[in-house]
């Protein structure tokens, strides 16, 4: 019987232990249609290069929209901010993304604040190779193909610098470096 029992402990925990580690391609190759994104965003940047730095990608779970996925060939250390904006077009340097996605008109606050945009996201931290990722569940989104909450054709933008949640209406974040319009998988 502990023989049994120790062996479904180490079987369980190391399923846990494999899905808590896997890379955003290991997500997508699961083969469970419930695990698969749902929607996803190719990130380039506004400058005339149009050059892919990244892509992210959105799939209901228990208590929003998990927004996962990675930026590249970022300077070493360097913070940025991520948001997701409201229309989707990357257009005129980005700027034709319009403000963040605030369909509740709330003040630009931080991630956590459900009294703060719905397109309010973590800062991003590039690591030594100049990859930074975002694992982070939305409580305030839907990836519905329509409706208040729906990020259906919206757009992420990057910024050029970290957002201090603070500052309104968009948290003092920079320049618009890169976008990419949020579309069904």
């Amino acid at each position: 019987m502990k023989k049994t029992m120790l062996a479904s402990v180490l079987l369980c925990g190391s399923a846990l232990a494999m899905t808590g580690c896997q890379t955003v391609q290991d997500q997508l190759k699961t083969g469970n249609p419930f695990d698969q994104p749902v929607m996803k965003s190719t990130i380039k940047t506004v400058d005339s290069a149009n050059r892919e730095v990244g892509q992210i990608f959105l799939r209901p779970v228990d208590g929003g929209v998990q927004v996962y996925g990675k930026l590249m060939n970022m300077a070493p250390g360097k913070t940025v901010a991520l948001h997701i904006h409201e229309t989707g077009s990357c257009a005129d340097m980005g700027k034709a993304a319009g403000g963040h996605f605030n369909p509740d008109n709330f003040p630009h606050s931080n991630p956590e604040d459900m009294k703060g945009h719905a397109g309010d996201l973590p800062n991003l931290t590039a690591n030594e190779d100049g990859i930074a990722t975002i694992n982070f569940v939305n409580k305030q989104i839907s990836v519905e193909q329509a409706g208040k909450y729906s990020v259906n054709r919206r757009a992420f933008i990057v910024h050029s610098s970290a957002d201090d949640y603070t500052s309104q209406p968009e948290g003092a974040s920079g320049d618009r470096i890169a976008c990419g319009i949020i579309e069904k998988s």
